[in-house]
This record gives C-alpha cells, sequence and structure tokens, in this order.
C-alpha cells in the first residue's frame, strides 16, 4: 500500500509548495465564493444549476414605471403621426420635424405653426393660431425657447414656464389635465 500525501510531508514547513504563503489564501482554491462560475468551476456550476441548487444569469429586474411610461408615451408619438403622415395630412418635411421630437418645446411649435395651418392641422383666426397638440400625438408642451406668434395650445400638460411664455404674447394654453 503506498505512502499517504500527508505523512511524506511530515516535518516539512512548506509541504513542496515552496515558499510558505503560496499554499495559503483563496488564490489557491480558485477564488472566494463563486468566483469562476463562467471560467473555471463552471461544469460544477452547470451540475448545481440541473439541481436546482444554482441560478444562471441576471433575474429580478424591472424597469422603473417612469421609463416605460416614456417609451409608451413616444411610441403612441410615433404611431400618430405615422397615420397622419399616411392620410396625407403632413408633408415629409413636418413628419421628419415633428418624429425627431418626442418632446415639443414652445419655439419648436413657434417654428412650425406656419406650416400646420397650411396643413390644415391649426387654424388661424385674425393674429392668434389655434393648435390642438393632442391631435397630434404630444401629451406635454416644454418651455425651451422663444415665442413669437400669438398661440391658443390645446395640450394635455404643460410647465408653468411654457405657460408664462405663451401667456407673456397675449396667447393661452388650455390643459385637459
Amino acid at each position: 500500500m503506498p505512502k499517504k500525501k500527508v505523512k511524506k510531508f511530515r516535518g516539512s514547513r512548506t509541504h513542496g509548495k515552496g515558499r510558505n504563503d503560496r499554499n495559503r489564501g483563496a488564490g489557491c482554491r480558485g477564488g472566494r465564493g463563486n468566483a469562476g462560475r463562467h471560467k473555471h468551476k463552471y461544469i460544477k456550476f452547470i451540475k448545481l444549476a440541473k439541481m436546482g441548487l444554482y441560478q444562471f444569469g441576471k433575474y429580478g429586474f424591472t424597469r422603473p414605471i417612469e421609463v416605460t411610461q416614456r417609451y409608451r408615451m413616444v411610441n403612441h408619438l410615433k404611431k400618430t403621426l405615422r397615420a397622419l403622415k399616411e392620410e396625407g395630412k403632413l408633408d415629409d418635411y413636418t413628419y421628419r420635424f415633428l418624429y425627431s421630437r418626442p418632446d415639443l418645446n414652445v419655439s419648436d411649435l413657434d417654428y412650425i405653426v406656419d406650416r400646420l395651418v397650411e396643413l390644415g392641422l391649426a387654424e388661424k383666426r385674425d393674429d392668434t393660431y389655434i393648435v390642438d397638440l393632442t391631435q397630434l400625438g404630444y401629451t406635454k408642451l416644454l418651455g425651451g425657447g422663444i415665442v413669437t406668434k400669438k398661440m391658443e395650445v390645446k395640450v394635455e400638460s404643460a410647465t408653468l414656464r411654457a405657460i408664462e411664455k405663451i401667456e407673456g404674447v397675449g396667447g393661452k394654453v388650455i390643459t385637459e389635465g
């Protein structure tokens, strides 16, 4: 019967490992815990996963509600704009302009309102433009930019800054929400 390795190394300080610290720590065991589960300990964890003792990959993440609501809002907007283009109510330029802006600022509206009147999506009474943004698929009007035209805008919600800017030139914002 052969000698046991332990007996062979009795009396030896390093047990054939060279310097004293080479046989210590997690490095000699392939890392601590689950380290190497997709590399050098792969087979072990495949077997554990088959027995139901280990779970592979990412799990347990849910997207924040704000992210999913925004995603749905943008998709609804793009779908509405596509439908308006197919009906012939939007020309290519206006479609691309609005499609590239999921958030509409007052300066964008000020820039495109004349074109919307030409296409029949807005109307002009005296010197006031009347625009229904819900018809275009927009739910919120933001206050970025400068307003030069008097407008009456119908939208679900608008920021305080947008309302101030439009009312500053004599227009008004009608919110549904």
